[in-house]
């Protein structure tokens, strides 16, 4: 019986097949023109740490080459994969969990979904199971991650996730219901960065280092010529002034903060702590500023 509803859940999606993680063939699939993968929808909402949508852009046109991405932390989260799906099934004996391939939804063929796994709750109810492992605390889902598993169940037709995390050391689950309001401002995005990729045109440009690193290596050799920056190069020498202002005053409020902690490690607004001071070794102390959500 729940071999037929795991296989009645997979037939609402097409099988596109089995691939190693940044093998050839997996790239291959991802970049054929127009395809979108749950992975990418973060980087296209703005909301990946990474890579931004004109870096994706740019790969997916052809202008610059998907890179090579085979860090330490990448490899680690995927020799430990395998433990994390194992140990979730020993926390979770009831339920069926099974691994699966890459799908493509049957509305839309350029929707790929790769989780981690389908599984069937205690009642006989289908959700995604996706596993991270990060060496940073979850105080809950990250957004960009949370967007890639809303693609995933909508591949699917499933309203429930779960995340399995091992993040700094610790195990611990989070649970992530299907929202259509929020599914509706993913979709729209995401079918406008597609028709950028299809029509050959430039996504909005946006502040990331992703897109300045991806711009600098789309611009052409230099010439010894002028060209003529006109209002654009006005807003750059404006923001120039702004920035070095905004430097100089942020400047001055970590020397005052600092000294209005008095050697207290956190500094708080309301009971939340906003900024915190460290010391190593005999060092003079620094300041670290909590990132608002």
């Amino acid at each position: 019986m729940s071999k037929d509803k795991i296989e009645q859940i997979l037939d609402k999606a097409i099988s596109l097949g089995t691939f190693e993680n940044n093998s050839p063939e997996w790239h291959e699939l991802r970049n054929q023109r127009g395809v979108i993968s749950g992975s990418e929808i973060g980087t296209i909402l703005g909301l990946s740490p990474w890579n931004s949508a004109i870096s994706l852009w740019a790969v997916k046109t052809g202008r610059v080459e998907q890179p090579v991405v085979g860090n330490t932390a990448m490899r680690l989260g995927t020799l430990v994969e395998p433990a994390i799906r194992q140990l979730y099934k020993e926390q979770h004996p009831e339920h069926v969990v099974v691994e699966v391939g890459t799908y493509a939804a049957k509305d839309f063929d350029w929707m790929h979904a790769n989780p981690d796994g389908i599984c069937l709750d205690e009642n006989g109810e289908g959700y995604i199971l996706e596993i991270k492992h990060t060496a940073t605390y979850w105080d809950d889902i990250p957004e960009h991650y949370k967007a890639q598993v809303f693609w995933y169940m909508n591949v699917f037709d499933l309203k429930r996730a779960v995340f399995a995390v091992v993040n700094a050391g610790r195990y611990k689950e989070y649970e992530l219901a299907w929202d259509d309001f929020e599914w509706a401002a993913i979709l729209q995005q995401v079918k406008k960065f597609r028709q950028h990729v299809l029509e050959d045109e430039l996504p909005a440009w946006d502040g990331s280092e992703s897109t300045y690193e991806t711009v600098r290596k789309l611009s052409p050799d230099v010439e010894a010529r002028d060209e003529e920056l006109g209002t654009l190069g006005i807003e750059l020498m404006n923001a120039q002034t702004d920035f070095d202002k905004a430097e100089t005053y942020l400047r001055e409020m970590k020397s005052r903060v600092i000294g209005a902690l008095n050697g207290a490690k956190n500094g708080t607004i309301d009971g939340q702590v906003v900024v915190t001071l460290s010391q190593r070794g005999g060092n003079a102390p620094y300041l670290t500023i909590k990132k608002a959500k």
